[in-house]
């Protein structure tokens, strides 16, 4: 009996092809599973960053108003201490120099979404390389301005304070803290000084240990002015800018 058959090659290669195909289809929607999954965890990244960094930019302006406040107070100060034409009463000395008591915070500054970015390695996520060079240089302007905060802070916390507490009443000063400095005085209540208005800070005013912390608290205040707070504007709106142009697209 002949046993021979005739192989089907067409329907064979048919169905190979079949075969291939269906392969190489299931590759090509993994990859745009892939990519479009990619897409939208950088929507995200990009959504959250842009989002935090609109209220940096309201902290910046915030920060500039309270900084440049405080400077006034004591250049106020300095000129009371300088000029014995120019008097002050002792109410309004304790209210200035309780602005000058506030100081800088720089975890103010700390942006979680761009942290994640830049410091957990996943830059790769963004896809426009100029946004990923914007993005780096941010992050060393913002870490630039946490120096100066972090100067301040501790200028405060290891001269400042230690100065004040030795030599002023600070019971009666913070009992005059009516308001934020570069804030409005009636976002906060104004306490009455009652028993504690005792201490004429006067006389602290016209020694020159006290004007000598007065001025290098200034001094602090207008590095952040001058140089920290520039360079974050700067990148703010650039960086602002670019995310806006991305999520529009």
């Amino acid at each position: 009996m002949n046993t021979d058959r005739t192989i089907p090659w067409p329907r064979i290669a048919v169905e190979g092809v079949a075969i291939v195909a269906s392969i190489l289809l299931a590759f090509a929607i993994d990859a745009w599973w892939d990519d479009r999954q990619r897409d939208e965890s950088e929507q995200v990244f990009l959504q959250t960053l842009l989002d935090d960094l609109r209220v940096k930019q309201v902290l910046l302006a915030d920060m500039s108003k309270f900084s440049e406040a405080i400077i006034e107070s004591v250049e106020t100060l300095l000129r009371a201490a300088s000029n014995t034409e120019q008097m002050l009463s002792e109410d309004a000395i304790d209210h200035l120099i309780g602005d000058t008591w506030w100081v800088n915070n720089d975890a103010l500054w700390d942006s979680a979404p761009l942290s994640q970015l830049v410091e957990g390695n996943n830059l790769s996520l963004i896809s426009n390389a100029g946004l990923v060079q914007e993005l780096g240089a941010l992050q060393v302007a913002i870490e630039r301005v946490k120096y100066h905060y972090r100067n301040d802070g501790q200028f405060h916390r290891d001269v400042m304070t230690p100065f004040m507490i030795a030599n002023a009443n600070m019971a009666q000063i913070t009992a005059t803290m009516r308001h934020r400095p570069g804030q409005p005085a009636s976002t906060f209540e104004i306490r009455d000084l009652g028993s504690v208005k005792a201490y004429k800070h006067s006389e602290l005013l016209s020694t020159i240990e006290f004007q000598n912390l007065l001025v290098a608290k200034m001094e602090r205040l207008s590095d952040i002015l001058e140089t920290g707070h520039p360079g974050v504007e700067r990148r703010l709106v650039q960086v602002i800018e670019m995310l806006e142009d991305e999520l529009d697209k």
